[in-house]
């Protein structure tokens, strides 16, 4: 291995190591900000027609226990 890897190759070790403690920069991942109102609504219509096309699919109670 070369002299300059391996001084590369540990910085890179040394740097992954202290972004693990408390005084590490943190980043924002974007979690904070409030959901635009589209997707929103995107989100909703989703929900509404997975749960109109699960209670189609779903057997009916006299098919389980008949």
């Amino acid at each position: 291995m070369t002299p300059v890897a391996l001084i590369v190759s540990l910085e890179a070790v040394r740097i992954e190591a202290n972004s693990a403690m408390p005084n590490a920069p943190v980043v924002d991942d974007g979690r904070g900000r409030g959901e635009s109102a589209t997707m929103t609504k995107v989100r909703g219509f989703t929900a509404r027609t997975l749960r109109q096309v699960a209670d189609r699919v779903e057997p009916t109670p006299a098919l389980t226990y008949g």
